[in-house]
């Protein structure tokens, strides 16, 4: 078989590489994702994570101690401008205490389904099939010169999420989800970014958050801990 001139082979490559990309299948794709992130077994023997750092909220300085714990268990410790915000959620019940008042349950709505969400320590993406979510296969992006794939993940009951994942590096680079609070509905969109592996787990450092593409927050993490003890007691609110 005759060899293509260097040219040619040049031409090739480019005109091949995004049907390349666009060949994965959604299956290949999570399971890129799942190893660059530490691979399947070690993500399933977390059993909980402590989060702390510091960032801005609306402009205000922010600091925060973040505490997760399966099934679904979450916490959040909030100080800014010298006040504590205590945010939790213990499987039933989403509470709020802000600067010394006593904590009351949330009602349902946006918030209260994404704080649901965050308390899951596995991605939306493991196991997927099991828990009931569809995920399909969207246009992808270009962003920054890099490719993203596009997954379309549908849970069975909560939102529509948009995952976008690095073709490169297999990592998330974003996740947006649009959400009606009342007659109002809004695009929400977090960012990730500044990735380090800590023992063994690939996670990001920096997450910033949009609502309708203006940035309202961004979280720059100092220390991610796994499997610390926790009491259950942590998460349940306060009488």
């Amino acid at each position: 078989m005759r060899s293509l001139r260097p040219g040619a082979a040049l031409m090739a490559a480019l005109v091949l590489a995004p049907h390349a990309v666009q060949a994965q299948t959604v299956d290949e794709i999570i399971a890129k994702n799942l190893a660059a992130k530490g691979g399947v077994e070690l993500l399933k023997s977390t059993t909980s994570v402590r989060t702390t750092g510091k960032g801005t909220m609306q402009g205000a300085e922010v600091g925060i101690v973040s505490l997760t714990k399966r099934p679904n268990y979450m916490r959040n410790e909030m100080t800014m401008a010298g006040q504590k915000m205590v945010q939790g959620f213990d499987g039933q019940t989403v509470w709020l205490s802000a600067a010394g008042m006593p904590a009351q349950a949330l009602p349902a709505g946006p918030m209260t389904q994404g704080v649901k969400q965050q308390s899951q320590i596995d991605s939306p993406l493991l196991d997927y099939k099991a828990k009931g979510t569809t995920i399909e296969l969207g246009k992808p992006e270009t962003e920054e010169g890099r490719t993203l794939h596009h997954l379309i993940v549908t849970p069975k009951d909560a939102p529509t999420m948009h995952y976008y994942i690095d073709a490169e590096t297999s990592l998330e680079r974003k996740m947006t989800v649009e959400v009606e609070d009342g007659d109002q509905k809004m695009k929400m969109e977090m960012r990730f970014s500044d990735f380090q592996t800590l023992e063994g787990r690939t996670v990001p450092m920096t997450v910033t958050q949009f609502v309708n593409g203006n940035q309202v927050g961004q979280f720059k993490y100092d220390k991610v801990e796994f499997n610390v003890p926790m009491e259950d007691s942590l998460f349940t609110m306060p009488k």
